[in-house]
């Protein structure tokens, strides 16, 4: 980085850069710079090691005068010197203001008494604790921009992915729409429409026919809860979390219908929560049947789901990159044909998106979606689909009909069990649309 003999005339003069920024550090005072932006910020800044040796940077607002900057650039190295940690010492003056986003989160979000009782609460700490606080747990949250949050997601996306994207925003969203009641009244929430768009991808794809023989022939195996539990999610269509901690008290006597408690239904405090009541087909039933039943203190774990029978299965990156592995393994036995005939799919599905057999846009979702396009494909109504889905219809009818109308879901279901059997074994479709198979 460039060295100049640091000026107020200096300062006022120097070009602006043609990248990001450029840093000019003072010969005279090391650690004492100058940066300028792309767009023509400027603002002086301060660079130190601290006495663990991380190195730190603070910034000194660029409309002060040059002689200022620099004495309090001097008393800023001044306090590193003596084994200070000027930068340290400013987070947690900010962090102590009673306004800071992590102590409204923390002391009177969390602690709620309606927020509290959910069963996410632990759950949205730590969503908070890892990818928000970081970057803006001391800031006032009446001084916290849209730009700030759309900056701050791009960057979750670019580390952790869209998931964890996803679940920092929608943690942020929930807050302010329970902030805004109690903040004074000029006050205005930074998450607006749109927010989300830019950052949002593109989700996950649906499977092929042949993506799903092969999953279906290496779940059979049954080498770990996660290989049943990825069966029973394709034939209920359900969300990863709904059917990954579903308890045999959930399951009728007979283990003939299933119904997911409202607390667990889309998330609590998400949309669409209500108790989902899923017919279970004699196929998704035997999957059921053939889970291993761990045993703890003489009694059958409550977990259908579970490694150690005193809680549901967890770990899904884990046992989904072991599973891929698995499938990766057929998907070369199986040659060439196979491979052209998932990409074909894929790209007449997809156009223009290049996805692979079992690329990384293929996830947990991916079996949910996978269930609501055979739904299509076999000719189940779409409003019974939906319904097998648990979404619930907008508007007035919405919110006057509450008919479950099992009969329709049990037979969706079951349909959508044999079309699961015919591409398994490889039989030619015979798509007949329910209603008429009825009559």
């Amino acid at each position: 980085m460039p060295k100049e003999m640091l000026s107020a005339k200096f300062v006022a003069t120097a070009p602006t850069p043609n990248k990001e920024r450029e840093f000019y550090w003072d010969e005279r005072l090391p650690g004492f710079g100058l940066m300028i932006t792309a767009n023509g910020a400027r603002s002086y800044v301060v660079q130190y090691r601290n006495a663990d040796g991380v190195s730190r940077r603070i910034t000194i607002n660029g409309s002060r005068k040059f002689a200022t900057a620099k004495r309090e650039a001097k008393a800023i190295l001044g306090k590193v010197a003596h084994g200070g940690d000027p930068l340290a010492d400013k987070r947690k003056q900010r962090e102590a203001r009673a306004d800071t986003l992590r102590r409204i989160v923390e002391n009177e979000y969390l602690a709620d008494s309606d927020v509290k009782k959910l069963r996410s609460v632990n759950a949205k700490h730590r969503t908070f604790e890892r990818y928000v606080f970081p970057t803006m747990g001391s800031r006032p949250i009446a001084e916290i921009r849209r730009s700030e949050i759309v900056r701050m997601l791009r960057n979750i996306k670019a580390k952790h992915g869209h998931g964890a994207a996803d679940d920092a925003f929608k943690m942020l969203s929930r807050f302010f729409t329970w902030y805004v009641p109690n903040a004074d009244d000029d006050f205005r929430s930074p998450v607006v429409r749109g927010t989300w768009s830019q950052t949002k991808g593109d989700g996950s794809r649906t499977l092929t026919d042949d993506e799903i023989r092969i999953l279906w022939n290496v779940t059979s195996e049954g080498r770990n809860p996660y290989d049943y539990f990825i069966r029973f999610t394709l034939l209920t269509a359900t969300r990863r979390n709904e059917s990954a901690r579903i308890k045999r008290s959930e399951l009728s006597p007979e283990a003939t219908e299933w119904t997911i408690p409202a607390a667990r239904y889309k998330g609590q405090d998400g949309k669409s929560t209500h108790a989902h009541l899923i017919p279970l087909s004699p196929l998704a039933h035997n999957v059921l049947a053939s889970v291993p039943v761990l045993q703890v203190g003489g009694k059958d774990a409550k977990w259908v789901f579970t490694t150690t029978g005193t809680s549901p299965i967890s770990g899904f990156s884990k046992f989904k990159l072991a599973l891929d592995k698995r499938l990766a393994t057929v998907l070369e036995k199986e040659g060439k044909p196979t491979r052209a005939r998932i990409i074909s799919d894929l790209n007449n599905r997809y156009p223009g998106k290049d996805y692979q057999p079992f690329d990384d846009r293929w996830t947990t979702h991916s079996l949910r979606k996978t269930a609501r396009t055979l739904l299509s494909r076999i000719g189940v109504d779409k409003e019974i689909a939906e319904k097998c889905l648990g979404h619930i219809e907008g508007g007035i009818v919405g919110t006057y009909d509450h008919h479950e109308a099992k009969p329709q879901k049990r037979a969706a279901f079951e349909a959508l069990a044999r079309e699961v059997e015919r591409i398994v074994e490889g039989r030619p479709g015979n798509v007949v649309p329910l209603s008429s198979a009825r009559a």
